[in-house]
């Protein structure tokens, strides 16, 4: 069961502009040697805070999208196993550098009416080391990896996680988790989420609770790992690790993400402000 939790000119990076749909042409390049003197180690936290819940970019497995290795050298909205949009599938380009930076900078308005979960901008001061850092990852760089040290390896595991990760914390310790499990033929299965600080799980609907942890330590990055049980869906429980700093970025929307749950189900999840039902007793079922 998988639960996955959805990237100017040749001397200068002009980003500025951008708000063009893929059909106008190719956008402006980004010049080899920008990319190459790019910050790795703040691409690769933007890629882990923006699109690590959905993405992975190494040679490794797809989460809810797909897997980002060999991205520069295939055409758009052809990897096999994933159910793309018609304006992808239509797209009929390969990614550039210049070509993501246009979709990153715009996702709605670049490539309208794509299928992906998270369709924020990326800020112009993250986009250069981030695609920096995507090549460098997928395979497309002719630069070597940067030799850095684990980032987890600097973290004082004697301070509290408040301390160490404080906005994953206030994120998550103090807002509300939604989620809305598809199913056919019937209205949506709704329930809000606490995640709370002492680890345990509970919810606005009896039976609803879990425990979850943060891994760390290893050679990628901290993960928010959670267990919940008693969900009156098939199979009735959702385990799953997301990467910390994927939800430590303030977003407040009931459909933020999508995952992919028991025999192809969708389960829609999203961040709403507050816990205004955590103790004022068991809100009533929503439908969608």
């Amino acid at each position: 069961m998988r639960f996955g939790y959805a990237f100017l000119s040749i001397a200068l990076f002009a980003t500025g502009a951008a708000a063009a749909d893929y059909k106008s042409g190719e956008p402006p390049a980004i010049a080899r040697d920008a990319l190459a003197k790019a910050d790795y180690v703040k691409g690769r936290a933007a890629f882990q805070a923006r699109c690590s819940a959905c993405h992975t970019v190494g040679e490794g497995t797809d989460l809810a999208g797909p897997n980002l290795f060999g991205l520069f050298a295939r055409q758009v909205g052809t990897k096999e196993g994933f159910d793309f949009s018609p304006t992808l599938k239509n797209a009929k380009f390969k990614w550039t550098p210049g070509r993501l930076n246009a979709w990153l900078a715009d996702p709605k308005t670049y490539l309208p009416n794509n299928n992906m979960m998270i369709p924020e901008p990326v800020p112009e001061k993250d986009r250069l080391n981030m695609i920096s850092f995507m090549m460098v990852e997928s395979g497309a760089a002719d630069w070597p990896r940067p030799v850095i040290a684990n980032a987890n390896a600097a973290a004082d595991t004697s301070k509290p996680y408040s301390e160490r990760y404080p906005s994953f914390w206030n994120h998550m310790m103090f807002n509300t988790v939604r989620y809305a499990f598809d199913r056919e033929g019937q209205s949506e299965y709704v329930i809000d989420v606490y995640y709370n600080p002492d680890g345990t799980v509970s919810s606005n609907q009896k039976g609803v609770d879990g425990f979850w942890h943060i891994k760390e330590g290893g050679p990628g990055p901290a993960m928010f790992c959670y267990a919940l049980k008693g969900f009156d869906v098939e199979p009735g429980v959702m385990v799953e690790c997301i990467p910390i700093a994927a939800m430590s970025i303030p977003r407040f929307n009931e459909r933020l993400w999508k995952s992919k749950g028991y025999k192809g189900q969708v389960i829609n999840g999203g961040i709403l402000p507050g816990r205004p039902q955590q103790n004022g007793g068991a809100e009533k079922q929503k439908s969608g």
